[in-house]
């Protein structure tokens, strides 16, 4: 049943549209599942002849309705990590579909445009891009274990050899460009680049809160298209630069996913220069992110060469459970004081972007990645990171609360739908629906 559900939902967000635009490449069909895309359905008391007004203000009113209608990388990789249990096809076309866009230094997007669902606010934006079909920023580094788990699905090794050295040169270009320093962690330069746009940990780097404005992060893209979007100009500025914990634990498990597919293609050369990678940046966020007396873990504000932590408590902290070698007596804290604290995560619907605890309430319930918000993409890695644990230290007691979140969000798709998000008290879906990323039940299931 659960399957036939995520098929249908994602069926729903299908779009199969010829590209041209990648002067590399020769004009491609490619197949992608957006997060949502939005249909107008014409009332039947309308006379045909009059859809046009109709579909007038459906356009008006799209951007209002919240519509994702584009490629976003994570989702994607999301994406084919459902499809690797339904559709090995379309699985491998999701990843074909953002290599498409790929540039020559290795630089993957993190969206690429819809070009025949851009409403007008889009087509009003865009030109402030340095480029017209993609987006000029990164997003967490979810690819390489996408990549493996259409091959542990497949075991196709001619998809394998075909996109390897492709996603390797991906993540030696975030290497190259985005980890500044000698510790190996990489630097955000907007908070879409951490894939939870209104965090509130992000509120001190922006000086001011995006609570009820997007005004912080439209104002910093104003000042990055007066740099001309030269990236030497951006960092040096420091106008945001964020070593973000969630992006760069990601990091770390696509490395060494990405280093276990290269040794079943014997590239043992590249193998170890991605591992000697992973255990750098695993290093750096033990050394430097993990706050001793609150027992949480934090991003750094890297501004002006700094490593200041953000002691902001969101969901962010718990995503070091996804390590190899974290302390046991760290990933206890993290379980026992937070995870499990029913004043933090542990709410009848786990686990919300922030902890209930915060000071200070929202006044709008439904702003993303800031209220009591439980989402199926952060429950999908923490629980991943609980079994992991639970493994490593023979915790029986860790796996029993990953399937608790489990059967707790599988409660939550049945009974609602797939929505972006939902109400982690009383478990009301929130936002949009069908919403393709929240499939990823499937694979925690």
């Amino acid at each position: 049943m659960l399957s036939q559900l995520c098929r249908e939902a994602l069926d729903k967000n299908r779009v199969v549209e010829e590209r041209r635009w990648n002067r590399t490449k020769p004009p491609t069909l490619c197949t992608f599942h957006a997060p949502l895309l939005s249909h107008p359905r014409y009332p039947s008391w309308l006379p045909s002849p009059l859809n046009w007004l109709w579909r007038i203000g459906w356009d008006v009113a799209l951007p209002f309705r919240v519509g994702y209608p584009h490629q976003w990388l994570w989702d994607s990789c999301a994406h084919a990590t459902v499809l690797s249990h339904i559709d090995i096809e379309l699985a491998q076309q999701e990843i074909f579909s953002l290599l498409y866009a790929q540039q020559d230094d290795g630089f993957i997007p993190h969206l690429i445009w819809n070009k025949k669902s851009m409403h007008w606010v889009d087509r009003m934006s865009q030109p402030f891009y340095p480029r017209l079909h993609f987006s000029p920023f990164i997003q967490p580094p979810a690819l390489a274990s996408a990549v493996e788990a259409i091959f542990l699905h497949s075991q196709n090794m001619g998809f394998l050899r075909e996109v390897l050295p492709h996603v390797q040169a991906y993540y030696l270009h975030l290497e190259k460009t985005r980890s500044k320093g000698e510790d190996g962690l990489l630097e955000i330069i907007i908070s879409y680049e951490g894939g939870r746009d209104r965090s509130p940990e992000y509120d001190e780097v922006y000086g001011s809160s995006t609570a009820n404005s997007v005004w912080p992060m439209v104002r910093l893209l104003i000042r990055y298209y007066a740099l001309g979007w030269n990236e030497e100009k951006i960092f040096h500025r420091s106008l945001f630069r964020v070593k973000d914990l969630l992006l760069n634990c990601v990091y770390v498990q696509n490395l060494l996913s990405l280093s276990r597919l290269l040794e079943l293609v014997g590239e043992d050369k590249h193998r170890r220069l991605l591992l000697s990678l992973a255990e750098r940046c695993e290093e750096s966020i033990l050394g430097k992110m993990y706050d001793d007396r609150s027992g949480l873990f934090y991003s750094l504000d890297s501004r002006q060469g700094g490593d200041k932590r953000l002691p902001v408590n969101t969901i962010s902290s718990l995503f070091p459970l996804i390590l190899p070698h974290i302390p046991e007596e760290w990933v206890e804290r993290l379980v026992k004081e937070h995870l499990l604290n029913p004043q933090e995560y542990w709410t009848p619907y786990p686990l919300p972007a922030v902890p209930l605890m915060r000071d200070k309430p929202l006044k709008m319930r439904h702003v993303i990645w800031r209220g009591p918000q439980t989402w199926v993409y952060s429950n999908w890695y923490i629980v991943k990171g609980l079994r992991k644990q639970a493994q490593r230290f023979s915790r029986e007691e860790y796996k029993g609360i990953a399937d608790h979140i489990t059967t707790k969000t599988e409660e939550l798709i049945l009974r609602e739908g797939f929505h972006d998000f939902y109400d982690s008290q009383t478990g009301r879906g929130s936002g949009v629906s069908p919403f393709s990323w929240s499939t990823l039940i499937l694979d925690m299931a």
